[in-house]
């Protein structure tokens, strides 16, 4: 892992990507337990001029140029499957604006914070995000009043209130 996040630290350095954070089941990772998951998920800004039909062809043209085969959704960089997501909604673009600077196996890197992840898997709705967050709520240290401010800022706390009530956090 530490030398695929130095090739993707040299993405920002190269000006290939402009911001980017951990976002997944690897970020979830940082906080809870581990659970199942096999990629590396980014959350990314493009640097330059957007090409609205293909805006990840940049990475992609990276990729070809030194060595890294694709896998579907995936690029394999130094053996580990990573998938490059925009940020696709208002909520994740706060998000990566807001993400947190870490250290991980010596190399810095961004992560989407706590909160965020757990109101994309609030958003989200998927099986696995309402176990994981749960768990979120069992394991993870957050701060509450930011996870309640976003809920009510991205308009899910309905969602919220049917979902986990105020028996959370």
């Amino acid at each position: 892992m530490k030398k695929t996040l130095q090739k993707i630290n040299d993405l920002v350095e190269k000006k290939i990507i402009e911001k980017y954070a951990i976002a997944g089941g690897m970020a979830q990772f940082y906080y809870i337990e581990p659970s199942v998951t096999y990629d590396l998920d980014l959350i990314v800004h493009i640097s330059g001029e957007e090409n609205n039909l293909n805006p990840l062809s940049p990475i992609y043209y990276w990729a070809e140029d030194n060595g890294y085969k694709t896998e579907g959704e995936h690029i394999i960089i130094e053996g580990m499957p990573v998938q490059f997501l925009l940020a696709y909604n208002e909520l994740i673009e706060d998000a990566l604006l807001n993400c947190a600077e870490i250290t991980i196996f010596d190399e810095k890197t961004f992560i989407l914070r706590a909160e965020y992840l757990m109101v994309i898997m609030l958003q989200t709705g998927r099986l696995t995000d309402k176990e994981r967050l749960a768990r979120f709520f069992m394991e993870a240290e957050f701060n509450k009043e930011k996870f309640l401010e976003l809920i009510k800022q991205f308009g899910l706390q309905e969602v919220y209130e049917k979902s986990y009530g105020d028996n959370n956090g």
